[in-house]
């Protein structure tokens, strides 16, 4: 994953700090450049726009190259236009909530998620950058996962973290361990990796399984995969099942599907014809 731009909004609350404090520590060591942008509502907010302005002259964002930028309107429409004007590599956005993705992300986070065609970094607002250490990219081995991971994997190497394949299942069945065993070894076959691993944790009830893992394991990042019906789709259905006092500090990266899955596609075609 060549990350280039880096965008980030900010609304100037504790949790947009924290996601500026972790974008701003990314851009340096992927060296950058950063693009804070602030969505007013009104005119009234022009205040607000000239703190960002001033917010950049700290000492701390003297390494990085950084661009402000101010709109009138809609944040989740005005940041959906930004990611096209400075071609944005990863937008960095906070979250904050308990309880299923638009109250554990918030409905602009979620809103830019469902929609964005670039991987989108959200940052819970107790998170503090400490690397990346240890990954985990959770799959259900939909068309386009295995291209996924091999651009995680990218990652991966850079930041020398061990990667976790895992996969979630709420009913177990010969079907999903031949889907699992099966995803492993092509998975295997493609990648050489000495710190990959793979693991499958069965649970009755998705959003427990998935809670429970991150309270147990601590990753330092959580890749999900945006397909119509997936991980991120089941995270905004837990309302319904129960509710989770929970408030992570576990990072998530959603990368959008579509592109993953035009490039599997296209590989298995090259490997077809060779």
């Amino acid at each position: 994953m060549n990350v280039k731009n880096i965008l980030i909004g900010t609304d100037f609350s504790e949790c947009s700090e924290t996601a500026i404090s972790f974008a701003l520590a990314m851009a340096k060591k992927l060296g950058a450049d950063l693009h804070i942008m602030h969505s007013m509502t009104s005119t009234f907010s022009i205040t607000l726009g000239r703190i960002l302005e001033r917010l950049i002259t700290e000492e701390q964002f003297r390494e990085v190259k950084v661009n402000t930028i101010t709109e009138i309107g809609d944040p989740g429409s005005s940041i959906l236009r930004q990611i096209k004007e400075v071609k944005a590599d990863l937008v960095v956005m906070g979250s904050k909530g308990k309880s299923g993705a638009r109250k554990f992300m918030g409905s602009t986070t979620t809103e830019v998620i469902s929609k964005s065609g670039v991987p989108i970094l959200a940052i819970p607002e107790n998170s503090s950058y400490s690397g990346l250490g240890d990954i985990v990219f959770m799959t259900d081995f939909n068309e386009g996962d295995l291209s996924a991971l091999k651009e995680i994997l990218q990652w991966a190497r850079y930041f020398k973290a061990q990667l976790h394949v895992l996969h979630l299942f709420t009913e177990d069945s010969l079907q999903e361990l031949i889907k699992f065993r099966g995803f492993k070894e092509v998975a295997k076959e493609t990648i050489e990796y000495e710190k990959l691993s793979f693991e499958r944790i069965f649970n009755p009830s998705f959003d427990e399984g998935f809670f429970n893992y991150l309270d147990t394991r601590s990753p330092q990042l959580v890749v999900l995969t945006r397909y119509k019906k997936t991980f991120f789709q089941k995270l905004r259905e837990t309302d319904h099942t129960r509710n989770i006092g929970f408030e992570s500090i576990v990072p998530l990266l959603v990368l959008p599907a579509e592109q993953y899955v035009e490039k599997q596609l296209k590989d298995s075609t090259l490997k077809q014809q060779i």
